[in-house]
């Protein structure tokens, strides 16, 4: 028997007419064009099972049937059931199924089949008859259950020419040689099928998985469950960590090395990737410090994650492209006809050809898969962070659909590989991760905590191990609450909180790792010695419901360490002339030196407070209670009171506190303060006795201060009668609005003077004057003048400015309207504003009063160098 395509026909001839025609030109013009048919099957459709043909034996195992089907061999036969019709030559495939009841030896003598030869001798084969073709003389037998153990039925398409007869070279009625193509289903024992007749077909065998895939179980990581023992100290923590990674190793390094050797063909791995993967698997445990440890554990999740989203897709890889002929060209497995597990043995698939589904992309997809988990182990990275930042992602599905974490350099090769369908839409720069220079420029990606997030349930928070606790947890909290995003942080230290870190564990079974926190949950900071070592994370929020039963609240005033008229007069420092001689301070600046409660430390260091004094200027002590409350969210609350003008600590009534501090913004030798529930002492003597009597009956609970600080910390308070109302805010904003207002733009004013030339028309006018007055004074020295203050630092108003207000004093959204009414209420001031004239090179002398006292109404003098930044030159 010859296979059709292993020798096509190139080529056809065109016919004219009267053409007399020969058998070869005849016969090429056929070939040609069932070639074509054949090769469209093949390489354009696919080959193989592609329906039906469902085999079922009855229970007494004497009757096999065979629903019909379509098949494709590699050799283009198009196979489906046939049925003899009554008086006809023909066949007809209108048939729902078959049921065979007998058999016979098949010998196939004269197709003499090559995947049925082992050597020169053909294979045991049996073929099945059906019902409607039983002849017992021509030694038909019933099917009987010994025939049926452990055989695989197979389509066979049994082709030949018929033998030549008189009349083939002859002009008889039947002219033309036959070419006989019998369908027939046939038995072979799977022994057989096995060693014979599957080697010489290398599709099957390359595609045959489901023993493969069988022995490829999803991979899991064992979880880290903490508790008493493991949970407080970083090293036991760590140790915990370390031994889920040795033996997630082992699982992961033998799931690795069956999938290599059971698809590296399909996959075209080659044997030194495999080699290079296998290798850094097994070095996943090689490493000298628990410094961030949990990030070495969620790289072996991500191995894992992607290990079993490349298993999924293995079952889908059933594709061909330019199948080989001799693969199976006239035969079809339908498979064994008893089998104890549960996927088909020894039965083909349908091989689709790339051209007609998704098949080519399943395997585009694996590959993909396989390239992410090389660059996942090439690029880990634990080099340190400066910045806490948080990254929306999700809690549960592919890897490539979470945000990509803080431990792998997000490179190019990485982005192509983390989600393939991004990649595949050219959208791969819009994954969103921690490191975003990369990404997608003035996308969402850069600042996706901008934007709604419904999608994603999970944020992902990096950048906060081995920093600082407290500035890492107040971090957290203004990208929170700066972001409107719903979870809670709460912070433990394993040196001063163990074992409170171990109760509240012992409360909350289910704290876990997951490098951030599902929406609606607490994230849970772990330090020691105020350095964050590990995080933690529980799907609800428990600040709200572990008060611990305490307790009363105590409420002390005493007296701040710095007077108001000290800080008033410091603050406004800033808005006057600074000293030539000692550089005035920017920032009222405290050192905690001591903090106790209960007698545990909650500092083991002196900590500094820095307040800038324009806060001071603007809400003078309330700005230093909100910087210490914000520093120590789990000590006592701070606030301070208008009326008597103390300051007021409130704690839990049964609770004994040690607070000791000094102010040090413009010496470092001042007295040292101390604050207690016995009174408050300066330098160690009593320095306001107070009557104040606490008992220490139980230890510090930070739960209690927590929710402490939630209930009742003041929050943007200042001395205008208790209430921060915004309006220096606001006066910056208009300050900022008015560069571009259309008006002042219109009436050609420039808001930031930068050059005499920039003043209003009547202000140039006015200046002239001056220096022509002064100049007057003198008679042999040139005068220089230079412009300082309000001109100059764009908060300045002019007679068109006032002339605008009156005429629109009644619209509240014109912002020259809502600045001069500001003005008045901050300042005091009325009109036009005035000049901060500074003669550089002349003393004051009292011969000068005369021009002074002219313009006294207009323009302020000065005699020196002025030190605003923003001076300009008259």
């Amino acid at each position: 028997m010859s296979t059709k395509l292993l020798e096509i026909t190139p080529q056809y001839r065109s016919f004219v007419d009267d053409q007399v025609l020969t058998s070869g030109q005849l016969n090429e013009f056929i070939e040609y064009f069932e070639d074509q048919d054949r090769l469209t099957r093949v390489c354009l459709v696919g080959v193989g099972l592609a329906c039906g043909f469902k085999i079922s034996v009855n229970n007494a195992k004497t009757l096999i049937t065979i629903t019909q089907g379509c098949g494709v061999t590699t050799d283009g036969d198009l196979l489906k059931l046939q049925q003899n019709i009554k008086n006809s030559s023909d066949t007809s495939i209108d048939i729902e199924s078959i049921t065979y009841s007998h058999f016979t030896d098949f010998e196939d003598d004269k197709a003499k089949y090559k995947h049925f030869k082992n050597e020169n001798n053909t294979i045991d084969l049996w073929e099945l008859i059906p019902q409607e073709k039983i002849d017992l003389e021509a030694g038909h037998l019933p099917i009987n259950q010994d025939l049926l153990k452990n055989k695989v039925a197979v389509l066979y398409l049994e082709c030949y020419p018929k033998a030549p007869d008189i009349c083939t070279t002859t002009n008889c009625d039947n002219q033309g040689q036959p070419n006989i193509q019998n369908l027939r289903v046939l038995l072979i024992s799977s022994e057989d099928v096995e060693n014979i007749v599957n080697p010489k077909d290398g599709i099957f065998s390359k595609h045959n998985v489901y023993e493969a895939l069988s022995n490829l179980p999803p991979t899991a990581i064992p979880k880290v469950i903490l508790n008493d023992s493991n949970a407080n100290s970083y090293s036991k923590i760590a140790a915990t960590y370390k031994s889920a990674i040795n033996s997630s190793k082992e699982i992961l390094k033998t799931a690795f090395t069956e999938l290599f050797q059971g698809f590296s063909d399909v996959l075209e791995i080659s044997e030194s990737t495999s080699n290079t993967i296998l290798s850094n698997i097994d070095n996943l445990d090689d490493f000298n410090s628990n410094e961030k440890i949990q990030y070495r554990y969620d790289l072996v999740r991500d191995i894992s994650d992607t290990y079993n989203e490349l298993i999924e897709i293995l079952l889908k890889l059933k594709t061909e492209c330019c199948p080989s002929i001799s693969a199976f060209p006239k035969h079809i497995l339908l498979g064994l006809l008893f089998s104890e597990v549960k996927y088909p043995e020894l039965r083909h698939e349908f091989y689709h050809s790339p051209a007609n589904n998704e098949y080519a992309k399943y395997l585009k997809i694996a590959k993909s898969l396989l390239q992410r988990l090389i660059l996942l182990l090439k690029n880990f990275n634990l080099s340190e962070e400066n910045q806490v930042d948080i990254t929306p992602s999700k809690t549960c599905g592919n890897l490539g659909l979470k945000a990509i974490p803080i431990y792998y350099e997000t490179d190019a090769a990485l982005l192509n590989a983390w989600d393939f369908n991004k990649t595949e839409n050219y959208k791969q720069e819009y994954n969103i991760g921690y490191h975003r220079e990369n990404l997608a420029p003035n996308s969402w990606v850069k600042n996706p905590l901008n934007f709604e997030t419904d999608c994603n349930n999970f944020y992902r928070i990096e950048g906060h191990v081995g920093h600082p606790a407290q500035d890492s947890r107040n971090a957290i909290n203004n990208l929170k609450n700066s972001h409107a995003l719903d979870f809670d942080c709460v912070l433990f230290d394993l040196q001063r909180d163990a074992q409170a870190f171990t109760s509240f564990i012992r409360e909350n079974p289910s704290i876990a790792h997951k490098a951030g926190v599902s929406k609606g949950g607490t994230f849970i900071l772990v330090s020691e010695n105020e350095q964050i070592v590990a995080d933690f994370c529980l799907t609800t929020k428990v600040n709200n419901t572990t008060d611990g039963g305490c307790c009363s609240l105590m409420e002390c005033t005493y007296p701040w360490i710095s007077s108001l008229k000290y800080m008033n007069n410091l603050s406004r420092s800033l808005k006057g002339q600074q000293s030539r001689n000692k550089p005035m301070p920017q920032n009222y600046v405290l050192q905690v030196i001591e903090y106790k409660i209960n007698g545990e430390p909650l500092i083991n260091r002196t900590t500094t407070i820095t307040i800038p004094l324009k806060e001071i200027f603007l809400r003078r002590i309330h700005a230093v209670t909100e910087a210490l409350n914000n520093k120590f969210d789990k000590g006592v609350v701070f606030d301070f009171n208008e009326n008597q003008k103390r300051l007021v600590i409130t704690r839990a009534k049964e609770d004994t506190f040690t607070i000791r501090l000094r102010e040090i913004s413009m010496a470092n030798n001042n007295a040292i303060y101390t604050y207690s529930n016995n009174g408050m002492f300066r330098n160690n003597l009593v320095f306001r006795p107070d009557a104040m009597r606490c008992r220490d009956l139980r230890s510090y609970r930070e739960s209690f201060y927590q929710k402490l600080h939630a209930q009742i910390a003041p929050v943007n308070k200042d001395d205008d009668y208790g209430k921060y109302d915004e309006k220096w805010a606001k006066w910056s904003k208009l300050t900022e609005r008015l560069i571009s207002n259309p008006v002042l733009e219109e009436a050609g004013l420039i808001r930031m003077i930068t050059s005499k030339q920039m003043l209003p028309k009547e202000i140039k006018t006015l200046v002239s004057n001056i220096k022509r007055d002064f100049q007057a004074t003198q008679e042999e020295r040139n005068l220089n003048f230079e412009l300082d203050g309000n001109w100059v630092n764009g908060i300045w108003v002019n007679k068109f400015m006032l002339d605008h207000h009156r005429r629109n004093r009644k619209n509240t959204h014109d912002d020259i309207v809502l600045f001069v009414n500001l003005r008045k209420y901050l300042h005091n001031e009325t009109g036009v504003t005035k000049l901060s004239v500074y003669i550089t090179n002349l003393k004051y002398a009292k011969n000068l009063d005369e021009v002074i006292a002219k313009y006294k109404t207009k323009a302020d003098f000065y005699f020196g160098k002025p030190t605003g930044e923003n001076a300009i030159s008259l």
